[in-house]
């Protein structure tokens, strides 16, 4: 025999469409929500004794405790064991020490080269697409009258004043 509580937290996990799959095999209505689904599903529960989570064709489940961590084939057969448990708690036992976890592979900001006076470097081939031989970006720039960009409305938007 099953307490009103212990009805309540055997039905509390199950989805809108087990609720439904649960009251239509037991003959009851499926429409409503779900607080609905679950106050008839446990009514007709505590009333008729059977407590048994039943599949689409009305047969008994079994149900399985699983914990974190433990294959479903291994908690099926009842052989299960989560090796990563511990009674105080996940990170129980852990220390920092002076070893990195994790391998640099690259320095930070990636690899550049720094060369004073006469070293070998390629000259001419460069991955700046906007470069120029003497190394100054904005040399031979010069204004004319002509916008280089467009003005689509004025600044602050359109804005008509009519007097009269």
């Amino acid at each position: 025999m099953m307490t009103p509580a212990e009805v309540d937290a055997l039905v509390k996990p199950l989805t809108i469409k087990d609720l439904r799959v649960q009251t239509r095999v037991r003959g009851l209505s499926p429409a409503g929500g779900m607080e609905a689904l679950r106050d008839r599903l446990k009514e007709h529960m505590l009333e008729t004794k059977d407590f048994a989570i039943k599949s689409e064709t009305g047969e008994d489940l079994a149900v399985v405790n699983v914990t974190a961590g433990q294959a479903s084939s291994d908690a099926a057969g009842g052989t299960g064991k989560n090796n990563y448990v511990r009674p105080a708690g996940q990170n129980v036992g852990n220390f920092i020490t002076d070893r990195c976890s994790s391998r640099v592979l690259a320095p930070p900001g990636g690899s550049s080269q720094i060369v004073f006076g006469d070293g070998d470097t390629k000259t001419g081939t460069s991955n700046n697409n906007y470069s120029r031989p003497s190394g100054q970006q904005n040399v031979g720039n010069f204004i004319t009258d002509k916008p280089s960009s467009r003005v689509h409305a004025p600044p602050g938007g359109a804005s008509q004043i009519h007097f009269g």
